[in-house]
C-alpha cells in the first residue's frame, strides 16, 4: 500500500499500562500502514478512582464540558505527570478507562480529533472522534474488531527467540507449554489454593505431555503472590525450561515464548495476554480461579471467542490429568487485527484528517 505524503503527528496518551500501550501502539502501527507518522507520547496516572464518575459528569455534560475545555491548570488536579504539548498534534490517541477523560478535554483544548480504544462505559460516543471497540457499540463513529489490535514482539522476533534460546541454553526443537500469569482484576480473585492447583494441573500436564515449561507472571500477580508461585514451582525445576518472576525481576519474553510454544495457558482475567495469545496460533486455554464476579463486557468478549473455538476454557479447581489437548479443534484467527484494522480505518483518517 503506498503511504499518503503529509505526516500526522499523533499525540499518543498512556497510562502506563502494559496492556493498554500495546492496544495504543497496535492502532498506531495500522495508521502507518497508510501515513508517515511521528509520535509524541504523553504518560499520565489518574490521581484517584473516585475521580472517574466525577469526570464522566463533567464531560457528559454539554455546558460543562464546553466550560472547562480550555482550562490547561485543572487537568493536573485528575492526573499526574501532565504536560500539554508544545507541539502541533494532528490526532490523540488513547486507550483504557483512566485515559478517557484527558482524551477528551485534550481534543477540546487543541481543537484536533481524536481515536479512543475501549468500551464507553457510559461516555457519550460523540465525545469521540472514533472509537476502536471488540464490542457492538451501534455507534456510526466506531470501529468492530473480534480482538484488539495488539502489538506483539518486535519486527526482529527471529533473532530476538535465537538469542534468547542461546542465552538461556533452550533447544528450540523441544515441545514447550507456555504458562501466562496473571492475578486479580476484572471481578476475578486468585486465593492461595487456586495458585496451588494452577502449578499442580499445568505441570501435570507438562510432564504426562513430554514438554518443558515456560513460565511468566506479570505486574499484576503481585510479589506475594509471585513468592508463593515460585514455591509451589521449585518441586518441577526439572521441568520446567525458564521461568520469569515479573515483578521480582522483570523481563518481556511474552512474545519470545509465544514463538516457542506448543501450547499456551493463560490465567483468564487477562484479555491483553489472551488477545497476544491469540496471534500465535497455537491451542489456547484460558484458566479461571474458583471466585469469579463476572463483568458483563469482558463475558462477552470470552464468549465469543469460546464460540469461535479460539480457545479451550480450563477451570483450576478441575482435574486436568484427564485432559487429552490432542482432541481440540481450534479455529485461529486468519487476519492479524492490525492488517484489518489498517483497512477498515481508512476512510475514517480521511475524514479525520481532512
Amino acid at each position: 500500500m503506498i503511504k499518503q505524503d503529509m505526516e500526522l503527528k499523533i499525540l499518543k496518551v498512556t497510562d502506563g499500562k502494559a496492556g493498554h500501550i500495546t492496544i495504543t501502539d497496535g492502532v498506531i502501527e495500522a495508521i502507518q500502514k497508510n501515513y508517515q507518522v511521528q509520535t509524541i507520547e504523553l504518560k499520565v496516572t489518574l490521581r484517584a478512582k473516585f475521580f472517574l464518575p466525577i469526570l464522566k459528569f463533567m464531560f457528559n455534560d454539554d455546558w460543562l464540558s464546553a466550560k472547562i475545555r480550555d482550562i490547561d491548570w485543572l487537568i493536573p488536579f485528575f492526573y499526574k505527570n501532565y504536560e500539554r504539548p508544545n507541539q502541533q498534534i494532528d490526532l490523540i490517541i488513547s486507550s483504557g478507562g483512566d485515559t478517557s477523560f484527558i482524551n477528551i478535554w485534550l481534543t477540546g483544548m487543541l481543537d484536533v480529533k481524536n481515536i479512543y480504544c475501549s468500551g464507553l462505559r457510559g461516555i457519550k460516543p460523540e465525545r469521540f472522534s472514533l472509537i476502536i471497540s471488540t464490542l457492538e457499540l451501534d455507534v456510526k463513529n466506531s470501529i468492530k474488531l473480534e480482538v484488539a489490535p495488539t502489538k506483539v514482539g518486535s519486527l526482529n522476533l527471529s533473532s530476538d527467540v535465537t538469542k534468547f534460546c542461546e542465552e538461556k541454553r533452550i533447544d528450540k526443537k523441544e515441545k514447550y507449554f507456555v504458562l501466562l500469569i496473571g492475578g486479580n482484576g476484572a471481578g476475578y480473585k486468585y486465593r492461595n489454593k487456586d495458585f496451588e492447583n494452577l502449578v499442580k494441573n499445568f505441570m501435570n500436564l507438562v510432564i504426562k505431555n513430554s514438554a518443558k515449561a515456560l513460565i511468566t507472571t506479570s505486574r499484576r500477580t503481585g510479589i506475594e503472590n509471585e513468592k508463593f508461585l515460585e514455591d509451589q514451582f521449585s518441586k518441577y525445576h526439572e521441568h520446567i525450561a525458564y521461568n520469569v518472576y515479573f515483578n521480582q525481576s522483570p523481563e518481556k519474553v511474552v512474545a519470545i515464548y509465544l514463538d516457542l510454544a506448543s501450547a499456551v495457558f493463560v490465567t483468564e482475567e487477562s484479555g491483553s495476554m489472551i488477545t497476544e495469545s491469540l496471534f500465535c496460533k497455537k491451542p489456547l486455554f484460558t484458566v479461571r480461579p474458583k471466585q469469579v464476579m463476572d463483568q458483563e463486557r469482558y463475558r462477552i468478549f470470552l464468549d465469543d471467542l469460546f464460540s469461535k473455538h479460539r480457545m479451550i476454557r480450563l477451570n483450576v479447581e478441575d482435574d486436568w490429568s484427564i485432559i487429552d489437548l490432542n482432541k481440540f479443534d481450534f479455529s485461529y484467527i486468519e487476519k492479524i487485527p492490525i492488517d484489518d484494522l489498517s483497512e477498515k480505518i481508512q476512510p475514517y483518517l480521511k475524514e479525520l484528517i481532512s
